[in-house]
């Protein structure tokens, strides 16, 4: 029996004891009697790529998108896919029905494996493959509205930040000191310019515009991140990615913080000054109604 809690923004959530599935060494079995190696190179050298799939209705949302961003970041570390996006469904879809359907948060993680000594050398090890799912309510446009408070930090990161590693140590440690400061998120800022949430991406609004950081090696290109531009473009909503320095951030009119479990919430306070009116601004309101029916159009199956 395992406890969970998760923690969204300002809002708690506490899931009571439960027993969930999980799927590891290529069978399911409840979490509690789940092991992994203390010789895994995920424990020993944080050497793995993971992902965190929000799932609506029982359907993982936009699960292509973040199996190629899994396999990108497989190959940044010099490692191969151990299964085709055909077979990674089935047993992701199968895990959720295991864990009873609706909406969930999907995490799967995948290490080099196990070794007999720790060395940093690579050897053929098989790949440890990790995967669990649990309840999490969709976020809800009552909700988010509540918005968040973010401060800027100095960046620690590494120089490949666009590789979703399990080796987190350094976001942690940016995440805790915006926490320990009050703040909800820390955006993460280097020679002046604002780069990227400690896990979220971001975007600011100024007249009417939309802008976001471009892709690089210095942030990691988010799912939900690009759904947004993808709905701004089909929406006629103007965007740039452009860089955005710590000027332009204070001075925006929206500042939104996004990712795949958040999904897209308004900033209502950058340090002790409000963004805008201090409220979710328009532009927010209108993208998040489209990023809901977007969930929609998704989530739910069409009928045979």
């Amino acid at each position: 029996m395992v406890k969970y809690q998760f923690i969204m923004g300002k809002s708690e959530f506490l899931i009571k004891t439960m027993s969930t599935i999980a799927y590891c060494h290529d069978r399911f079995a409840p979490l509690s009697e789940t092991t992994i190696s203390p010789m895994d190179r995920g424990f020993l050298f944080g050497e793995g790529i993971y992902e965190v799939i929000p799932v609506y209705n029982g359907r993982p949302f936009c699960l292509e998108e973040h199996l190629d961003r899994l396999n990108a970041g497989l190959q940044a570390i010099q490692m191969s896919s151990p299964y085709s996006h055909e077979k990674w469904t089935e047993i992701l879809t199968t895990l959720v029905s295991k864990n009873g359907m609706g909406d969930q948060c999907l995490y799967l993680q995948i290490t080099r494996g196990a070794d007999v000594i720790r060395d940093p050398l690579f050897s053929a090890l098989t790949p440890t493959i990790f995967a669990m799912s649990y309840p999490k309510p969709k976020p809800t446009k009552a909700l988010l509205s509540n918005g968040l408070k973010v401060t800027t930090v100095s960046d620690l990161r590494w120089k490949n930040c666009q590789v979703k590693a399990t080796s987190r140590l350094a976001y942690v440690l940016m995440y805790n000191e915006a926490k320990a400061m009050g703040f909800d998120e820390g955006i993460i800022m280097n020679t002046g310019y604002a780069l990227e949430g400690t896990s979220s991406n971001f975007f600011v609004v100024r007249h009417g515009v939309l802008y976001t950081p471009p892709k690089s090696n210095q942030i990691l290109s988010g799912i939900t991140r690009d759904r947004v531009l993808l709905l701004a473009e089909k929406n006629k909503i103007p965007y740039r990615e452009n860089k955005i320095s710590e000027r332009e951030l204070l001075k925006a009119d929206e500042i939104w913080i996004t990712s795949s479990i958040r999904g897209i919430v308004p900033v209502l306070t950058l340090g002790t000054q409000a963004v805008g009116q201090g409220t979710p601004g328009p532009l927010w309101e209108r993208m998040w109604d489209l990023y809901a029916a977007d969930i929609i159009n998704v989530s739910v199956p069409v009928p045979s």
